[in-house]
């Protein structure tokens, strides 16, 4: 079989694009039906299943990652499988207590990244060395290695995770307009980075306002990469952005950074509003924005008078009219009037894998 020669811009561009797809298959079915079905469940039982299978699908994300990232490397079924498999190791979910095993979560998934990224490097150093050995070698070698590298790197990856979430948690100190401001300014754009917002946000317990601003960041997120995509992106793909997660994007925020600078503005904007109109939320709804209406619904909750027509007014004007309304006018801006990028640096080759399915097999140069 010939060989393709793997440069690393190859190389990394790989990952990042595996990673977001693997994310995306794990989060879509629960940002679109998990809401959905704890709100029926209780009258109609088939959606309690439905539940139970979006978070069971969830919980295989860092599996799905690691097979997403083996495929964009045109692997082999046994690579394949061993670095979905040593992705779920590195993901520090799984953990083992005198009583048994614990899952908790999706896990770190800048470790998935780091693991992934070491074990991909290890099996296409390998190649085809080991020939008909394969089968019995490979499950070994990374199991042992690629996973027993996933380990170590674990304790000092989720450290800087943390870290990262105690700076966001000291803006709570602040007054609650600049902590809305640079709480959502800061989860936009972790939002779209391989750093779960919602570990974040739950690792430091994130309440309040506090946690409303982080939602609305991850709202400028969603809905300035929907727009700023619209020109070269195909739909469907542009409405897995806004409804879904703008992790998608991870490889495009990596290769085009200046394409933040209208959500982050954006975010500023959304951040004040939440501060003057007291949107508030939990740890866990911090995270999600509006994927299954995560966001809208823990912030009615906590809104005096639950429900009423006020109160719908106010949260479909901060979640969905300016949203909307300031990531067209600050996409417009940032491209037509300060001229930071042209539309063709949303772009996302997540679109388009059939090239990936024919070919050569890639080795490190």
């Amino acid at each position: 079989m010939e060989k393709e020669r793997m440069t690393v811009k190859a190389f990394v561009n790989n990952v990042l694009e595996g990673h977001a797809i693997g994310i995306v298959a794990g989060l879509i079915p629960s940002a679109l039906l998990g809401e959905v079905s704890k709100a029926l469940m209780t009258n109609l039982p088939v959606f309690a299943i439905i539940n139970h299978l979006v978070n069971i699908y969830m919980l295989a994300v860092p599996l799905l990652i690691g097979a997403a990232v083996a495929f964009r490397f045109k692997m082999k079924p046994i690579p394949m499988v061993c670095v979905a498999a040593t992705a779920w190791v590195g993901s520090g979910a799984v953990g083992f207590t005198p009583t048994g095993i614990i899952l908790s979560g999706m896990g770190d998934l800048v470790n998935i990244l780091v693991t992934i990224s070491l074990t991909c490097a290890m099996i296409l150093l390998i190649g085809d060395r080991l020939k008909s050995f394969e089968p019995l070698l490979m499950p070994i070698i990374v199991c042992t290695v690629g996973g027993g590298m996933g380990l170590a790197a674990f304790p000092y990856v989720h450290a800087i995770t943390l870290g990262l979430g105690q700076m966001i948690n000291s803006f709570s100190a602040l007054q609650p307009i600049p902590m809305g401001i640079l709480i959502a300014v800061c989860f936009s754009v972790i939002m779209i980075s391989p750093v779960s917002t919602v570990a974040i946000a739950t690792a430091i317990g994130m309440s309040g306002i506090a946690s409303g601003a982080g939602n609305l960041g991850c709202v400028a997120a969603a809905v300035g990469m929907f727009v700023g995509g619209l020109r070269v992106n195909k739909i469907g793909l542009s409405l897995s952005i806004v409804l879904g997660t703008p992790k998608i994007m991870i490889a495009t925020m990596i290769r085009q950074p200046k394409v933040l600078a209208p959500i982050m503005m954006n975010a500023a904007v959304l951040g004040t509003l939440g501060a003057l109109f007291h949107i508030q939320g939990t740890p866990i709804s911090a995270g999600f924005g509006f994927s299954g209406m995560v966001g809208p619904i823990n912030a009615i909750r906590f809104m005096a008078g639950g429900p009423n027509l006020s109160n719908l007014l106010i949260i479909g004007l901060v979640f969905i009219a300016v949203p909307f309304v300031g990531a067209f006018f600050f996409e417009w801006f940032c491209r037509r009037v300060l001229h930071l990028y042209e539309p063709e640096d949303y772009s996302t080759e997540m679109a388009d894998l059939k090239k990936e399915t024919s070919g050569k097999q890639p080795q490190l140069a």
